[in-house]
């Protein structure tokens, strides 16, 4: 009896041990909820990610209740404390989980109403948005909740906004602002609403709505945001000296010391929308001399533009956008300001390039007048559509029609003329007549089917006589054996008679494939007229194409035991080639593209097999590669170390232009990828990355 009693109170104490630690373990999950929550709730909708802590300490004490007490009656306050953690740790799959498990499980529990809530939240989060609004519509309609009322509006209200659906938004900021909402959240939802007026450029009421923003005594920053942009909307309304009323009075208030550059940015625009120039710039001058270094980037920015635009001194205007994009990292205006200084570095460079005498400089090398003719017409695209000034570009586009009238761009100088007639003088007339005169002028230039294309002339007699025509035609005969001679006649008139063309060289290789796939004549002669075509085009893309046929080089080679390892020769399977004497044995030699993978310990390396993830920054052709019209892959040996960084390169097939090189040994540098697909034994290796450099457009 005395056993059965110890049994009895062993058994007893044990439960209360186990009670004791399972009070604890919600007590302490609980607990840590409960400080996230005042905290978050204290700091606003956006403050959850700054108590993650604490809500990763109720997710650890919760799913020890979950996993080891499924029975006890706190199991539907776990899941609540668990859900809502797993919320605003972002962690939405759990969150969700959490919230049906809880909604189907304890339908009568008090957390029912937050837990729909927060299940449409989580929703929304994972992408499932057409169920989280149905879900907050309902909520928004039926719940007695004011709170949860709010928040359901404010959800539809912000979803809305973000899908610039502004009406269907400012219908539910509104019903905060008149009845459900605190001060706080009525502030918000004012803000809202006044910011979507602002986005569609409804200034005036924009205005109207962010003055209402002061009637609910807002914070100091709501209310610099308010007068601000108050402000910054009557200046957008020629309303300056309203505008720049409210910026005094920012200025004036010592509280608001820290944001003076920003509001002086906004007075000097103001004073330059007002006609003075000379006014704007010393209160831009000021807010570049600021400590604060993107406001001052900003400012540099702004005297760019003046001095560009207003002054036309873009010696200057270079200086201060050189200026705004050192000092404006991260912001929007840092690529604008890189471009700009760029473009104005290409203008004087192309200025100081325009030496050649037109025409008349019969001394000329071979290629210089197309090269001048092309600095001309850069020079007028860059005026066009870089530089804003479409007088300078017309001025430059007759330049190179009247002067360099030969040349293979003169055609596209017309059409560019054509096009400012049409779209910056209004002059259909003038359009229709220089579009004609290209016809009649340059029948068989490149450019001709734009020409076509722009006069809506194709399929009649206008569109026959260029190297697209003919070649098109080819093409159409190509596959087709019973066709092949039609293709090669057609293939050899755009290599005979359109030298100039950008299809003249592919022409050329279409006339060799033929002869491979169709009349292969079954000794060296292809051999050596693709070896022909490769030297005669090196570092092109097709020129490549036909150093690839070229694993077979004839030749004869006496094997003796000092040469047997010699050199990057190996031997292979006899091929059909020219006789040899019966001591030599048939040899291939590594292609030129073989060796860029041979690395520098002399292991073969593996190529890149994916694209950059990221790149820090865009290519940009050089300039003085231009009249090179290089494209192609660059092959790069590049180092590329655990965390997908590039450590180190190097450069294999180097092109002729020393700049294209060195911006494109900096765009890989700058690059970074994804070493999921590099084998464990090969992080930090060296492995070549094909790198492809694309002509622009303008100059093709």
């Amino acid at each position: 009896m005395r056993r059965f009693r110890l049994l009895g109170a062993g058994f007893l104490v044990m439960l209360i041990i186990s009670g004791c630690v399972y009070y604890n373990t919600f007590y302490h999950a609980r607990k840590a909820f409960n400080e996230a929550e005042s905290g978050r709730k204290a700091a606003g909708r956006t403050g959850g990610k700054a108590y993650a802590g604490q809500y990763n300490k109720a997710i650890e004490k919760s799913e020890k209740i979950l996993d080891k007490y499924p029975n006890s009656s706190w199991y539907d306050d776990a899941l609540f404390v668990n859900g809502v953690s797993s919320y605003y740790t972002e962690d939405y799959d759990r969150a969700e989980r959490r919230f049906r498990e809880l909604l189907a499980n304890y339908p009568e529990s008090e957390y029912v109403k937050e837990g729909r809530l927060y299940l449409a939240k989580a929703k929304m989060k994972l992408g499932d948005e057409e169920d989280a609004m149905a879900l907050f519509e309902k909520l928004f309609q039926e719940s007695k909740e004011k709170s949860i009322r709010t928040e359901a509006a404010m959800t539809l209200g912000e979803y809305y906004f973000e899908n610039k659906k502004y009406p269907e938004a400012e219908r539910f900021f509104n019903v905060i602002i008149d009845s459900l909402g605190n001060r706080n959240e009525k502030i918000m939802a004012q803000l809202y609403i006044a910011d979507g007026h602002f986005a569609r450029y409804n200034y005036r009421k924009a205005r109207e709505n962010y003055l209402k923003v002061l009637n609910f005594k807002p914070d100091l920053s709501e209310e610099f945001r308010a007068t601000y942009k108050a402000g910054e909307c009557s200046i957008f309304i020629y309303e300056i000296e309203d505008g720049m009323g409210y910026l005094k009075k920012l200025a004036d208030n010592k509280l608001f010391y820290d944001s003076l550059p920003a509001v002086n940015l906004l007075v000097a625009y103001g004073h330059e929308l007002n006609g003075d120039l000379s006014l704007a710039e010393e209160v831009y001058k000021r807010v570049a001399n600021s400590e604060q270094k993107q406001h001052a980037a900003y400012a540099n920015y702004n005297l760019g533009l003046i001095y560009q635009f207003d002054y036309e001194n873009y010696k200057k205007a270079k200086e201060y956008y050189d200026l705004a994009k050192s000092g404006g990292y991260g912001t929007p205006i840092q690529q604008d300001a890189l471009q700009r200084s760029a473009d104005i570095g290409k203008l004087e460079e192309y200025t100081k390039r325009k030496t050649l005498e037109p025409t008349t400089d019969t001394a000329a090398p071979p290629g210089a007048l197309d090269s001048a003719a092309m600095t001309q017409y850069l020079l007028a695209e860059l005026y066009l559509m870089q530089l804003g000034k479409p007088d300078s570009a017309f001025n430059e586009f007759q330049y190179v029609i009247q002067h360099f009238e030969s040349t293979y761009i003169a055609p596209k100088s017309m059409i560019a003329t054509a096009l400012l007639y049409r779209d910056q003088y209004q002059d259909t007339l003038a359009y229709d007549t220089t579009l004609r005169a290209v016809l009649r002028k340059y029948p068989k230039s490149d450019f001709i089917p734009q020409v076509v294309d722009l006069l809506g002339l194709r399929g009649t007699a206008a569109d026959t006589g260029y190297a697209e025509y003919y070649y098109h035609k080819a093409e159409n005969f190509a596959f087709d054996s019973s066709t092949v001679d039609s293709a090669r006649h057609y293939f050899q008139l755009v290599a005979d008679s359109f030298p100039d063309s950008y299809l003249n060289q592919q022409a050329r290789f279409a006339l060799l494939w033929l002869t491979e796939n169709y009349q292969s004549p079954g000794d060296s002669t292809l051999y050596f007229a693709y070896a022909d075509f490769a030297d005669s085009f090196p570092r092109t893309e097709l020129g490549k194409e036909a150093e690839k046929k070229l694993s077979y080089k004839p030749g004869i080679f006496r094997q003796t035991e000092d040469n047997r390892d010699e050199g990057t020769q190996v031997k292979v399977k006899t091929a059909t080639l020219p006789e040899k004497s019966v001591d030599t044995v048939e040899q291939r030699t590594m292609t030129t593209e073989e060796k860029y993978f041979i690395g520098p310990d002399g292991d073969t390396l593996m190529l890149v097999q994916e694209a950059p993830i990221r790149v820090d920054r865009d290519f940009r052709y050089p300039p003085a590669a231009y009249t090179l019209n290089y494209e192609g892959h660059l092959y790069f040996q590049v180092k590329i170390d655990p965390f997908g960084d590039v450590v180190d390169l190097r450069l294999m097939n180097p092109s002729p232009s020393s700049e294209l090189n060195q911006e494109a040994t900096e765009i890989v540098s700058l690059s970074h990828f994804n070493t999921g697909w590099i084998p464990p034994d090969k992080l930090d290796s060296w492995f070549v990355y094909k790198y492809f450099v694309t002509l622009p457009k303008s100059i093709r």
